[in-house]
Formats: C-alpha cells, structure tokens, sequence
C-alpha cells in the first residue's frame, strides 16, 4: 500500500464524522455567553493552567493543564457530591462494534473506569473526561503515556462522596482533566436520539479532547508520529454531531467551548494550519510541515458558521467570515482554468507559503467548499462568495464526464497534467454530491444536471460494490 493510500485512509476515517447535515434552524434554545476565566498558578514540580467557562445558568466548565517540570506527587483535585441515587454512566465497547452504556453506583466502587462519562447525583451532575497523561512532541503532536494516567477515586463518607482526581507531576510530561458540572440534570436520557449520539461519540480511542483543542490519531505518514500520538486537527468531529442536536446543557455548553478553541488556533490570517510535516506531500509536492489543507479547514469554518446561527455570538460569526476571506485570497492564487460554457476554476489542495510544486485537486475538497461558500452567501448575503462558488462548480461541471471512472466510480482527484485518476473515498464524495445538490437546488429552484449525473454514477458503483452509506449520528 503506497504512503498515499495509507494517508488516504487514515483520513477518510475521520472525514466520515464530517457527514452530519446541520439542522435547519437558528438559535432554538434560549443562550448566553459565559465568562471565561484563565490562570496559570505553580504547584509543586511543575505549573498549572487553568481555563474556566462559568455559563450564567450556573454551570461550569474546568479544563486542567499541567506541565510538569521536574518530578513530584501529583496534583489532587477534588469534587464532593451528594451520595444519594450517585452513578457513573459510561460507554463500553461488548463486541468490538456494538457500544452501550454502563451504569455504576459510586457507592460500590472506590475507583472509576479510566474513561469519560456522566457522574450524576442528587444535587450535582458532571460529563467528566478521562485523565490523561502524555509527552509534548512538538508541531501540535502529543504521544499519550497511558501507564501515568491514575483512575478518579470515589472517596465515600456517610452523605457525601468525594470524587479526587490526581494529576501526576513528572518532568518533560502534562497531566489533563476536564469536567463540565451543573446542579440539574445535563442530558435528556429519555430521548434515545440524545442518548444514542452521546454514546458514539470519541474522546479517547481515535481521538482527545485536550486543552488547547481537538487532536485525532497521527497518520503513520506525519512527522512527528508514534503509534501513541495524536495531532491537532484544525476539524473537530465531536461537535459536528452536537451543533446537530443542541438537546440538554452538556451538547450546547460542551458545543459552544470547543468552538470558542477553535477561534482561540485560528491564525491571524484565518486559516487553521497543520502543523505535522505531511511525508506523502513533501514528497510529490516539496510542502513543509505548517500547511493548509483546505478540507480541514473548511469543515471547521462550517461548524463556526453554524455556531453563528446557533449561538448568535459574534465572534463565531467573525471567524467563519475571515476563514471565507483567506479561501478566497487562496482561490485567486492558487487555481487552475477549465474552459467550458462558462470559465470554470480547480482550487489546490493544499499550500504552504513557502512555495511548493502545483498540487491536484480532489473533487470532495472542491465541492465542500462550494457547499460552504453558498451556506456563507445565504447567510451574510456576501456576492463574493456566490461568485466564487459559481466558479468552482463550473470548474467540476466543465469536466462532466471525465470524473467518470472506467468502472463508473469517480476519480479522486484532477492533477496539474489535466489527468484525473486514483481512487475515491466509498462514500464521502457522494455525500459531498448530494449536499451541493441541495444547494444548487434551493439557490436556483432546479437541479444541476452535471451533478445528477455524477450522483447517478457513484450510486450504481456503490450499489454493485455492496457500499451502504451508514447512517449519520444523531
């Protein structure tokens, strides 16, 4: 399997949790901005750094970052609880596939499984996430220790329990923790849609919430990578499906905090970069490591717009706009001419601003972001983006039926020798089709008939390949 296969891959992996269609609505639920608080305070063999989201309902959002400097004991933090009804509920995996949850008195137990879940009791209710011990190994890359990692332990008293999570101290190492609590219940476990959507949810195994960020399983082809590292990704999958289903405190804080880091890593510029050096890109292309990769990025300025409609909040809606403004810089510079009935334009890929060879264009990048740009002109009412997204699709559509492959899958991508080839993602592509679809038609009142025709296409490839588009979460 080539490094570019492999790359492939790893990524389409992710890339599935970008197929969530955000809802059609705006602002359901009644919100406020929290306050948000940040300190860095010394604690012995290292410093702690905190950030706290205090929400005007009351709850709290904690997030714990230590790093340690020389060794010591660790940090003790704790959080007392009602011991009355008080239970641990968290996923587990029976067979491999099939995830349900777990229920666990805190009253049976002096310890919790080392994963998150919900903590619930008479007069307190946290979504707690699970320790987390790691080394820093530069460009936004962290290998986790899972041997330094300590279970909470459940302190009991005759009314009460206490939860104390230890943060061990150890040089060159960060402990993290995080944990959302509210004195009313955070989750409406009534409804099966909300419980299933937090039960498929990834905090640990392919992915972290951390600090500073979403970070998800380093491809073997990104330097630096161990078999125990994550990287930042500048998408965040997590909050896709929340920003989709904004029921009970948990989905619209836990939402509105991973958004707001996401704003915090956005460059002045308005991009988001990649940090990791790409094997497979510096290799066909001479891309050092800091790149742009326009379908992290776009993906992330979607979750922003819609956190905008959502949350009313300004600086989402800001965020998003000066990511549409650096896409648009980055079209006019670097984009490829395709005649046609109207003159049609491939966006790169990727750039670096160091320079790099022409890079291809793959046709899910494209058309994710057409999507984006036509979600951004319905709702700023911008013409620069309409415009831009009229070219782009002319530059598909002027293709037609060169995206065909000789067995009626899609090629990838379209290269700088106007070839296209490689194979394509099962089902992404379709998914991206299909949305376009829907903006073409409600924009214009009719279908594009390029796209129909690319659609039909992969349906009968994905039909005869037995690929079954598995439902999207909740």
């Amino acid at each position: 399997m080539t490094k570019f296969k492999k790359y492939l891959l790893l990524m389409y992996v992710g890339l599935l949790m970008m197929l969530t269609p955000m809802p059609v609505q705006t602002n359901a639920f009644q919100w406020e901005k929290p306050q948000i608080l940040e300190e860095v305070v010394s604690v012995n063999g290292g410093a702690l750094k905190q950030r706290v989201y205090h929400f005007p309902n009351g709850d709290v959002y904690r997030a714990y970052r230590l790093e340690g400097q020389m060794d010591s004991h660790p940090h003790g933090l704790t959080f007392p609880l009602s011991s009355e009804g008080a239970s641990f509920r968290y996923a587990v995996n029976r067979d491999g596939q099939t995830r349900e949850w777990t229920m666990l008195s805190l009253l049976e137990t002096n310890q919790l499984p080392l994963v998150p879940g919900f903590v619930e009791s008479s007069n307190r209710y946290l979504l707690i996430g699970a320790p987390i011990v790691y080394q820093p190994l530069g460009k936004t890359t962290i290998e986790e220790k899972k041997e330094w990692a300590q279970p909470i332990s459940v302190i009991q008293e005759w009314y009460r329990v206490h939860l104390e999570v230890q943060l061990p101290v150890k040089a060159g190492l960060v402990s993290e923790w995080w944990v959302l609590e509210s004195r009313s219940p955070q989750v409406p476990w009534e409804s099966q849609q909300t419980s299933d959507l937090w039960l498929k949810l990834d905090f640990t195994e392919k992915a972290k919430w951390l600090f500073d960020g979403y970070y998800y399983a380093s491809p073997s082809t990104y330097v630096p990578s161990t078999p125990q590292s994550f990287w930042r990704n500048p998408e965040n999958y997590i909050v896709r499906p929340l920003l989709a289903h904004l029921r009970g405190s948990a989905a619209q804080e836990l939402a509105y905090v991973m958004l707001d880091t996401a704003v915090r890593n956005q460059e002045p510029e308005g991009h988001w970069k990649t940090y990791p050096l790409s094997q497979w890109l510096s290799q066909d292309y001479g891309i050092q490591d800091g790149f742009y990769d326009t379908r992290f990025n776009t993906g992330m300025a979607e979750l922003l717009l819609e956190g905008c409609k959502q949350y009313d909040d300004t600086q989402f809606c800001e965020s998003a706009q000066k990511y549409a403004q650096y896409l648009r810089d980055h079209a006019s510079r670097h984009h490829y001419e395709v005649n046609g009935p109207q003159p049609g334009w491939l966006v790169a890929d990727y750039t670096h601003p160091a320079g790099h060879l022409p890079t291809h264009v793959s046709l899910n990048h494209q058309l994710a972001e057409i999507n984006f740009l036509w979600k951004m002109y319905m709702h700023f009412h911008d013409p620069t983006n309409n415009e831009l997204a009229n070219v782009m699709l002319f530059g598909v559509t002027n293709l037609g039926e060169r995206w065909l492959a000789s067995n009626g899958d899609l090629h990838y991508a379209w290269f700088p020798d106007d070839t296209l080839g490689r194979p394509d993602y099962p089902y992404l592509t379709y998914n991206d089709l299909r949305e376009t679809q829907r903006l073409y038609r409600e924009l214009y009142g009719v279908e594009n008939q390029t796209i129909a025709m690319l659609m039909q296409s992969k349906e009968k490839w994905m039909a005869a390949n037995g690929v079954v588009i598995p439902a999207a979460l909740p």
